[in-house]
């Protein structure tokens, strides 16, 4: 069974057991700790090094024998974090924290089809002085910051397509003024307005998915730059930008529908003026 530490404090354990003073801190025999990659490369450390820790700055320090190295999940809120973790086994935390069987937090697995509420509330009586979250509740309270992110990016995106559609409304305006004279000819020939006003929506339709199809192509480009340029600084497998098939399909349809609209708007300047 391993914990997760940060250098210099026992995370995840506060103990029940008296404390021994400053300079007699026990060293548990055979002391193995993980150390996370980005850091062990950072400070020059490796498998079969051995490293001195200490739980607080007033003990004395164990070594200890690094017998592996961890990648750190890929998580954003502890992307530019400044303290290493470690992994150590329980008992030997316990022992170099001089504490013992009490923790601040643990998770709890459930099997499938068991309602996480009912055990919630059934576990809560029984932890005295403990409170109870649902994974749920934990990853809301921990992503406001990014959900403030996201509303910012979405507005971003909504002026954006606004002034994409206005412009594309206008080029289309400015093709058929090029054609009044064709236009003229057509409607002296007999062809229903109906007729050019849908050549006239189909060929702002057509345009606009090509736009989109192009303005796809930039953000798979540029999310591939992004993740490959900040995944080296932070060095990291987390990822910070990407492109869903769900984005694909909009960004097409919004092309398709803004063309549309476009193309709407063009035709009726076209007969107004033809």
């Amino acid at each position: 069974m391993v914990l997760a530490v940060a250098a210099g404090t026992a995370v995840g354990l506060c103990g029940s057991v008296a404390r021994t003073s400053a300079q007699e801190v026990v060293c548990p025999g055979q002391l193995e700790m993980l150390v996370e990659r980005p850091y062990a490369v950072r400070a020059g450390i490796g498998v079969g090094s051995t490293v001195l820790i200490r739980a607080r700055p007033d003990v004395n320090s164990c070594p200890a024998l690094v017998v592996g190295l961890f990648e750190p999940p890929a998580d954003p809120s502890q992307l530019i974090g400044t303290r290493p973790r470690v992994l150590l086994h329980l008992a030997h935390l316990q022992t170099l924290a001089g504490r013992g069987d009490d923790v601040d937090y643990f998770t709890v697995q459930l099997r499938r089809g068991v309602d996480p509420e009912v055990v919630a509330d059934e576990l809560e009586p029984l932890l005295v002085a403990t409170q109870v979250f649902l994974t749920s509740e934990v990853t809301d309270r921990a992503s406001a910051t990014f959900r403030v992110v996201s509303r910012f990016h979405r507005a971003i995106a909504g002026i954006t397509l606004v002034a994409g559609g206005v412009f594309l409304a206008c080029i289309m305006v400015l093709k058929v003024q090029e054609r009044r004279a064709a236009v003229a000819a057509a409607r002296l020939a007999g062809i229903p307005r109906r007729i050019l006003l849908a050549w006239t929506v189909a060929e702002a339709a057509l345009l606009s998915a090509v736009g989109g199809g192009a303005g796809l192509g930039v953000g798979f480009a540029g999310s591939a730059v992004v993740n490959a340029y900040y995944q080296r600084v932070y060095d990291t497998t987390l990822v910070f930008s990407m492109v869903t098939g769900e984005m694909v399909v909009q960004a097409l349809l919004l092309a398709v529908v803004l063309g549309m609209a476009a193309g709407v708007v063009a035709g009726h300047r076209m007969f107004s003026t033809a």
